[in-house]
C-alpha cells in the first residue's frame, strides 16, 4: 500500500510538472504569436512607407521630365535639384545675357512637342507616374545617412560629404537618401540618379558639381535635339516613349555623355522588357 501511495504521488508530481511545462510552452507560444504579429505589422508598415516614397520619387522623375519638355520650364527643372545646385544654376538663369539661349531651347521644345503630338495624338505630359516609372527600367533604393553605408557610399564620395559647389548638400546624420538606377536602354547608358530628402518633405536630385546653368542648357539642348532628330525611331508604346525621353533628360542632368553619339541610332530599342509593378 505504501508503494502504491508513493507511486501515485510520483505520478501526481510528474503530471503536475507536465502541466507546468505545458503552461509555460503555451505562454511562450502566445508570446511568439504576438511577436510575429507585431513583426508582420511593422513589416507591412515599412513596406507601405517604402512604396509611398517610391511613388513620390516617380512623381519627381515625372515632374522634371515634364518641365524639361515645357517652354519656359528651364528654371522649374532646376527647382527639382538639391538647394546648392539650384543656387548655382539660378545665377545663370538670372543673367539676361542667357535669354536668347533659353529662347533657342524653347524653340527645340516647341518642335519636339509638335512631333510628339503628331505621333502619339497627345501633348507630351506624364500623368501616370507609376505606370511610366514603376517599371523594370527604373529601380529605387532608399536609405538613411549613418545607417545605410553601402547606399550612401555609392552616391557620396568620402571627400565630398560636407559641401558641393560651395553650398549645403544637406548630408547630416539621419538624412534620407535614395538613388534611382535607370537601366541601359534606348541606346543610352545605365544611370544612377542620386536623390536627397529636403525639408519640409520633398525629394530632390543631387546633380554633379560640373553642372552649372550653361552645362545644363547645353546638355538638354543636345539630348532633346538627338531624340527629336530620330523621331522615326520613337517607340510605338507611348509609355515606353516617355521612359526614353526621361532617360535622355536624366542623362543630360547628370552630365553623362558616354555613348551619347552612338545612342542616336538605337532610340527605339528598349533593352529592358517592361513589366507591371510588383512582378
Amino acid at each position: 500500500m505504501v508503494k502504491l501511495v508513493h507511486w501515485t504521488a510520483a505520478v501526481a508530481v510528474s503530471l503536475g510538472g507536465l502541466a507546468w511545462i505545458s503552461t509555460v510552452r503555451a505562454a511562450d507560444d502566445v508570446k511568439d504569436t504576438a511577436k510575429n504579429a507585431v513583426d508582420k505589422t511593422k513589416e507591412k508598415a515599412h513596406d507601405a512607407k517604402v512604396n509611398w516614397e517610391n511613388g513620390r520619387i516617380y512623381t519627381l522623375l515625372g515632374q522634371v521630365t515634364n518641365r524639361a519638355l515645357t517652354k519656359g520650364g528651364f528654371n522649374d527643372v532646376a527647382e527639382r535639384f538639391n538647394d546648392a545646385d539650384r543656387k548655382r544654376i539660378d545665377a545663370w538663369i538670372k543673367d539676361k545675357n542667357n535669354k536668347e539661349k533659353l529662347d533657342v531651347l524653347d524653340g527645340r521644345i516647341a518642335q519636339f512637342q509638335k512631333d510628339w503630338k503628331a505621333k502619339y495624338n497627345e501633348n507630351f505630359k506624364i500623368y501616370k507616374d507609376d505606370v511610366v516609372f514603376g517599371n523594370a527600367m527604373f529601380t529605387v533604393a532608399q536609405g538613411e545617412i549613418g545607417k545605410d553605408a553601402q547606399l550612401a557610399g555609392e552616391r557620396i564620395p568620402a571627400a565630398e560629404t560636407n559641401k558641393v559647389g560651395g553650398g549645403d548638400r544637406n548630408l547630416n546624420q539621419g538624412r534620407n537618401v535614395a538613388y534611382v538606377t535607370v537601366a541601359a536602354s534606348h541606346g543610352l547608358p545605365e544611370l544612377k540618379v542620386p536623390l536627397i530628402h529636403e525639408l519640409p518633405d520633398v525629394w530632390k536630385i543631387d546633380v554633379p558639381d560640373s553642372v552649372d546653368g550653361q552645362r545644363l542648357y547645353d546638355n538638354l539642348l543636345t539630348h532633346l535635339t538627338m531624340a527629336n532628330e530620330h523621331k522615326d525611331q520613337w517607340p510605338a508604346d507611348v509609355n515606353d516613349a516617355y521612359r526614353m525621353v526621361s532617360h535622355h533628360v536624366l542623362t543630360a542632368i547628370l552630365d553623362v555623355n558616354e555613348n551619347a553619339q552612338g545612342a542616336a541610332g538605337k532610340l527605339g530599342g528598349d533593352t529592358v522588357k517592361p513589366t507591371e509593378p510588383g512582378k
